[in-house]
C-alpha cells in the first residue's frame, strides 16, 4: 500500500535530477523567495480507504527577476525539464506499482513569495493494491 508521504517521497527521489533544493513534505515557505525551490503537495487520503488515483502538485519556484516581472527563460527550461522527467512514470514501491503523469502542467505567480512557479499537477495511480 502507498500513502501519501510515501507518494511525496517517491516525487523527491525523482525530483533530485532538476537540481534545485526541495521544501520537506509539510513544510512551508514564507516571506520573498531568494533562491529556486521545489515544493511537493501530496493529497490527503480519507480515512479508512484505500485510494487509487490521487492528484499531486510539484511547483518549481523561481524568484522574480524584480518585483512582479517572471524569469521566463528559467521557467521555460524548468517545464521542458518536467516533461522529461515526470511524465509518464511507472514503479513499483514497497511491493506496489504504481504509474505516474502529468495531468497538466502551466508557470503560475505567488505574489506573497515575490515568485513565479511551474504547477506539475501530476495523477498518481496506483496499479495494483493488497
Amino acid at each position: 500500500m502507498i500513502v501519501t508521504t510515501d507518494i511525496a517521497n517517491i516525487l523527491y527521489r525523482d525530483c533530485q535530477p532538476f537540481g534545485i533544493d526541495i521544501v520537506p513534505h509539510g513544510k512551508k515557505l514564507t516571506g520573498a523567495m531568494k533562491s529556486e525551490w521545489i515544493v511537493i503537495h501530496a493529497k490527503k487520503q480519507q480515512p479508512e480507504t484505500y485510494w487509487k488515483k490521487s492528484f499531486v502538485e510539484v511547483n518549481l519556484c523561481v524568484p522574480d527577476l524584480k518585483e512582479g516581472e517572471a524569469n521566463t527563460i528559467r521557467l521555460n527550461e524548468l517545464e521542458k525539464q518536467a516533461q522529461k522527467l515526470l511524465d509518464s512514470m511507472t514503479g513499483r514501491y514497497d511491493g506496489t506499482t504504481y504509474h505516474y503523469s502529468i495531468d497538466t502542467i502551466g508557470t503560475e505567480e505567488d505574489t506573497a513569495l515575490k515568485c513565479h512557479y511551474v504547477n506539475v499537477r501530476i495523477l498518481f495511480e496506483v496499479l495494483n493494491v493488497k
